[in-house]
């Protein structure tokens, strides 16, 4: 009952977090156009069988793109529950934004309790973790969906590593890898010290989760994405001041020129303080120590002292904003801050005192910009690849600013298409031509597209055929990489299994013993 009452206490205080996410409608924002075209893409890909879902032949006005080969899925897949549920695709990703703060208030609460054993710190740390900047950028401002999802599953990856539950931290963290892979590489050290007793869990971790990351990591040389963020981050580093205080707004990211109305790159002044605190009046011990260390290594990293380590060390230009290291900021302030509840006196009061500040500094931060809603039709016709640059996109390919006449078309010659089967992954056609023909495939060539006519392949994009009638079939397969990583997600899956029926068994043996 009372562990009841503390979660119903819990979401109650978030609700000033969340209440805006009520509004009917989209809202001005960064990213959520982005992540409504993928979650339809989602609903669409999986209703053509086509799992794991990788490669969308709508996107990119009908040429194609591998929107979740490379973008993290987990997202849109729980958007997809909501929109089975009833809602449209609008609110089925504000519900994954509003599931994520809320999961993250309890996830935290569940972790400090582990971590400190005393309640009133716990509820506390869990409120520091919930009202932050950080938080709020994420989901008013750039509606990061997958950042934002990722700091809710977080604390649950730390919980179960900390309780040594095997099954469940491999779980939680194959479920952030696929939330998000940048939070999951930046926590990454941060999991691996505390999992280092356990290392199961960050195996089975990415065996589980194999299925993504392995062709995204192996397969991402084919596209653009080092050419368009290979040395994004440069000139995205925030100032000290900035960190410590810069106006809210809602605009884009220019920490060296600032705009009017550039979005805010604060850390939160009560976050800070907590850190101050704690460095200045208990009595340091391993865990005070590891928080003010980790606290000052996301700071270094967030400034341009810090430029050597991402010229240097290639897998920090896949963070691409060196803000996002202020996810451990705020992740060390909320342990910091349930740390002064646990040592020093007076906790009752400072609980209150420290409670109220948090939500009081971040009063101005959990409001949308503006209301966008032009209904569900206008996110059915956009067709773009989902991503603001394009950055997917295979080196030889191209952006396409207006529709693809279809899947097949003749370029020379030819009568009749008749389409036996369009979905993403799968094409068939019936072709009748009266005389020799030249026909188009309008997808995007990727490693694992295959085209056969009669059985017989054919070179990609364009090709001739005879008069006659023929059968057109496209497909996208696995590579040698897709079948491997889907192999080693599959092993995993089959060790959870046996490992589950033999603890079964074991139990089931003994009750009759």
């Amino acid at each position: 009952m009372q562990k009841f009452i503390v979660i119903l206490l819990l979401i109650l205080l978030a609700i000033p977090a969340v209440k805006a996410l009520f509004i009917p409608g989209g809202f001005t924002s960064h990213d959520l156009t982005h992540h409504v075209i993928r979650q339809i893409s989602m609903d669409k890909l999986l209703s053509e069988g086509q799992f794991p879902p990788r490669w969308s032949g709508e996107l990119n006005n009908g040429y194609g793109y591998p929107v979740f080969l490379f973008n993290y899925p987990l997202p849109a897949m729980f958007g997809e529950v909501f929109h089975k549920s009833g809602l449209g695709y609008v609110d089925s990703v504000k519900a994954v934004l509003l599931s994520s703060m809320l999961i993250s208030v309890i996830g935290m609460y569940i972790f400090l309790y582990a971590l400190l054993r005393s309640k009133l710190a716990a509820f506390l740390g869990a409120m520091f973790y919930l009202y932050a900047p950080l938080r709020f950028l994420n989901v008013y401002v750039s509606a990061a969906v997958g950042g934002a999802l990722a700091l809710g599953i977080v604390p649950f990856v730390f919980w179960a590593i900390l309780r040594g539950k095997t099954v469940l931290g491999s779980v939680f963290l194959a479920a952030l890898i696929l939330s998000h892979n940048v939070t999951a590489l930046i926590f990454a050290p941060l999991i691996i010290l505390f999992a280092r007793k356990n290392l199961k869990i960050i195996l089975l971790g990415l065996g589980l989760s194999a299925w993504f990351w392995m062709p995204a990591v192996l397969e991402k040389q084919y596209t653009r994405f080092d050419e368009v963020f290979g040395n994004f981050y440069q000139d995205q580093f925030p100032s000290l001041q900035q960190l410590i205080r810069s106006p809210w707004g809602y605009g884009l990211s220019h920490p060296a020129l600032p705009e009017p109305g550039d979005m805010s790159y604060q850390i939160g002044l009560v976050h800070i303080g907590v850190i101050l605190v704690l460095l200045s009046r208990i009595k340091s011990d391993r865990l005070v120590v590891f928080v003010l260390a980790v606290f000052a290594l996301s700071i270094f990293l967030m400034l341009k002292i810090s430029l050597p380590l991402w010229e240097n060390l290639p897998f920090l230009s896949m963070v691409q904003f060196p803000l996002r290291f202020q996810a451990i900021s705020i992740f060390a302030a909320s342990i910091a801050a349930g740390l002064l509840i646990k040592y020093l006196p007076f906790k009752k009061i400072l609980f209150f005192s420290l409670l109220f500040l948090v939500i009081y500094a971040n009063r101005n931060h959990w409001h949308i910009n503006q209301v966008f809603d032009p209904g569900e039709d206008y996110y059915l016709n956009l067709k773009t690849t989902s991503t603001t640059y394009g950055e997917h996109l295979p080196k030889w390919g191209k952006i396409y600013d207006s529709p693809s006449p279809g899947k097949l078309e003749f370029v020379s010659g030819g009568s009749q298409i008749r389409m036996l089967e369009d979905k993403s992954h799968r094409v068939m056609a019936e072709i009748e031509s009266t005389s020799a023909a030249t026909l188009r495939f309008n997808q995007i060539y990727f490693p694992g597209w295959e085209l056969k006519v009669d059985n017989k392949s054919y070179s990609f994009e364009q090709f001739d055929i005879d008069a006659g009638k023929h059968i057109i079939l496209a497909e996208f397969k696995n590579t040698l990489v897709r079948n491997l990583a889907d192999g080693i997600s599959l092993a995993t899956v089959i060790v959870f299994l046996y490992a589950g029926y033999n603890k079964r068994f074991d139990k089931w043996q003994k009750s009759v013993a």
